[in-house]
């Protein structure tokens, strides 16, 4: 099987790198010319190196011939993306989301706008959960969870999905594994605003209470309640709420630290799209609200803990 992924950054070039360890032909696209250049000069990066048999190109339609494509963008460029795919008129084909987040303004999850460019002969699916090019580029297995906007179609994506590095649990909601994957980045932002105030044992409030509230979002939105506890959002924690190695991690330290905002964290424009859906579902968020509140509204990141605590409890039953 031939498989394609668009977008040559960190996560794009390393499920490159596994499917192609898979023993599956691969074909790695992007569409900076400079990158592609430096990824035809190198073949590597800091975390991996591609080998020869990985074809790598800026040739779009050339990428598009395969039959199942994961596309590794950021999530704010989708809408765009979408556009110049649909202009290329691919015929049934498997999309498999590697990326995460919410439309900044609108709110919309990225199936929703792939939705709006094409029509039900080319699929979405989506592969979430936690992993690190760090670690997989070092042989060390992760396991993630993946999910289809038409349930005949998960099986495939889980094959495709499933390598000897990357265990995979289907998951039949989809809108709860996008909400909660978008959402598990704003997690990571507090992470790291919690490590840069020297409180990582609050952390334990992200861990028990972040995915209540996320629940309730996506069981407001018409999803299952549960996703959120599962390995889209609650399993990824690991991988972003506790670890470095995670830009939102990364960028809410910078933020206590220097007040600046990272362009890397796709955590930061999620948090004005979770508003937006807050605001729509009348769905009560501290944490999201909070997070809000310190990079959008100039709270002091010190009053993060205050905001959790002073706010009216509830029965954990």
């Amino acid at each position: 099987m031939q498989i394609s992924i668009l977008g040559a950054g960190r996560w794009g070039s390393t499920i490159a790198w596994v499917q192609q360890q898979a023993g599956r032909k691969v074909i790695l696209w992007n569409r900076g010319e400079e990158l592609i250049k430096e990824w035809l000069a190198t073949r590597k990066n800091k975390y991996l190196s591609l080998p020869k048999e990985v074809e790598i190109t800026g040739d779009l339609a050339k990428a598009l011939t395969s039959e199942v494509i994961f596309i590794a963008i950021r999530a704010q460029s989708f809408r765009d993306f979408c556009q110049v795919l649909a202009k290329q008129k691919p015929a049934r084909k498997l999309f498999i989301l590697a990326m995460k987040g919410l439309e900044e303004k609108t709110g919309k999850r990225l199936s929703e706008i792939f939705g709006e460019y094409f029509d039900q002969r080319n699929q979405i699916g989506m592969l979430a959960g936690p992993g690190h090019p760090q670690e997989i580029s070092k042989h060390i297995p992760t396991i993630m969870t993946c999910a289809a906007a038409d349930q005949a179609w998960l099986p495939k994506a889980i094959k495709v999905c499933e390598t000897p590095l990357m265990k995979i649990f289907p998951n039949r909601d989809l809108l709860g594994v996008e909400v909660g994957a978008a959402i598990k980045n704003i997690m990571g932002l507090a992470g790291g605003i919690l490590s840069a105030l020297n409180c990582p044992s609050f952390k334990s409030y992200l861990l028990a209470r972040g995915p209540v509230e996320v629940g309730r979002l996506i069981s407001a939105m018409g999803g299952n309640y549960q996703t959120a506890f599962g390995l889209s959002h609650l399993g990824d924690f690991g991988a972003t709420v506790f670890s470095g190695f995670s830009y939102n991690h990364q960028a809410g330290e910078l933020w206590v630290k220097e007040r600046k905002l990272s362009e890397m964290a796709e955590g930061i424009p999620t948090l004005k799209a979770v508003k937006v859906l807050m605001e729509k579902y009348k769905v009560d968020m501290p944490i999201c609200e909070a997070i809000y509140k310190i990079l959008y509204k100039k709270m002091a990141p010190q009053e993060l803990i205050k905001a959790l605590l002073n706010r009216k409890t509830e029965p954990e039953d």
